[in-house]
């Protein structure tokens, strides 16, 4: 098996909301954008694996996207685990962009550090330092 890519792939609810926060409040670069007739969507690069942002495409006669796509809330079955150098820099630069992004710092059980905060969607998203302090 020669597998090329790992890609995680989320249903957003409300696709610019959940685009914005991956590009502008994680700061993710945007590899990718399309919109066509089924869909549309954005790829951001998360290390080395990619998040792909899906969303409905906007219908004729409505006032905006239907933003009902397939969403079935990942609470309880998805943690998006990012390996990072220091959590609470994490945490310091993505208050610098939006200064309501729940969650905090806390100790991890193997003894990193941790910060832990969710998407608009409600997808964990967890930055863990790469070693435990000593």
């Amino acid at each position: 098996m020669d597998i090329r890519q790992l890609r995680i792939v989320i249903k957003a609810k409300h696709f610019d909301r959940t685009a914005r926060f991956y590009g502008e409040v994680l700061g993710l670069p945007r590899l990718q954008s399309w919109e066509r007739e089924d869909a549309r969507g954005a790829l951001f690069q998360a290390g080395s694996a990619v998040v792909e942002v899906i969303g409905r495409p906007r219908t004729e006669g409505a006032s905006g996207w239907d933003e009902t796509y397939d969403y079935q809330g990942p609470q309880q079955k998805m943690v998006l685990s990012l390996v990072v150098p220091s959590a609470e820099q994490a945490y310091q630069a993505l208050h610098l962009r939006d200064k309501n992004i729940p969650g905090g710092l806390r100790d991890g059980d193997d003894g990193t550090r941790v910060f832990q905060t969710h998407d608009p969607d409600g997808v964990v998203i967890l930055f863990r330092e790469a070693e435990a302090r000593h």
